[in-house]
């Protein structure tokens, strides 16, 4: 019954598509979507060497030492060039205002490196971890598990969805005694149309991680979790109608 009180409410265009005009045929607009659950297999992980004093060769000299040992590793692990990413070196002066003698008090300057490294089994990121040096100076995240399969997961996906829209739209039509004509408008960033099922989602790919993320400096032994990747795709179709 929801559905066909769907169709009645969009057959009495009781709705407002914005710069869309159909010379006065009846017509259907329905949301088909599809969505799947993969198992990441791409694991990132950002190391940030930072550290900041008056002792500009000394704390170069850490930074840079520290940066070594994370080059070192991922020659050990035998990780390809395209999966490890070195930045510059940056280094900058950094300040504390003295409220009491109302100045800048210079602290020394911050030399500061950020290595992105990519992995493909949660079990080489756990080593790179636990492998790590446990310092203030070395701080640790995990990004967002994503799958290299994601972009073609995602057209089998619209494709699914827009099957999906044509079921809907043809059990409508003749539920109230029509058929379905030729396709008006598609989109997959939906049409301004006040819908009854008002609580969906029209977000374009939604992506939802369980996952986990690390703290700098935290005991071994690491624990990580692959979690799910949930992948959305939305189409959003009007079809004329015909007798």
């Amino acid at each position: 019954m929801k559905r066909i009180a769907f169709a009645a409410v969009l057959l009495l265009g009781v709705f407002n598509v914005q710069a869309q005009s159909i010379g006065g045929s009846p017509f259907i607009a329905v949301h088909g979507k599809a969505k799947a659950e993969v198992v990441p297999d791409v694991f990132p992980l950002e190391i940030t060497l930072k550290d900041t004093s008056l002792d500009s060769a000394k704390t170069q000299a850490l930074i840079e030492g520290y940066a070594s040992k994370v080059v070192s590793l991922t020659q050990e692990m035998k990780m390809e060039d395209r999966d490890v990413t070195v930045s510059n070196l940056s280094v900058s002066p950094e300040y504390r205002y003295d409220d009491k003698d109302d100045e800048q008090v210079f602290l020394g300057n911050t030399y500061q490196r950020q290595i992105k490294l990519s992995f493909h089994t949660l079990e080489a990121l756990k080593k790179m971890i636990e492998a790590l040096p446990q310092a203030k100076q070395v701080q640790l995240d995990t990004g967002t598990f994503v799958s290299s399969k994601a972009d073609e997961i995602r057209r089998d996906l619209l494709a699914q969805a827009v099957d999906d829209a044509r079921t809907t739209a043809e059990i409508m039509a003749k539920a109230v005694g029509k058929r379905l004509g030729t396709v008006h408008n598609v989109s997959n960033q939906g049409f301004n149309v006040r819908y009854v099922e008002s609580s969906d989602s029209y977000s374009l790919d939604r992506v939802t991680v369980t996952g986990s993320r690390l703290s700098a400096n935290a005991p071994a032994p690491v624990v990580l979790s692959k979690g799910t990747i949930q992948l959305d795709q939305n189409v959003y179709i009007i079809y004329t109608l015909i007798d």
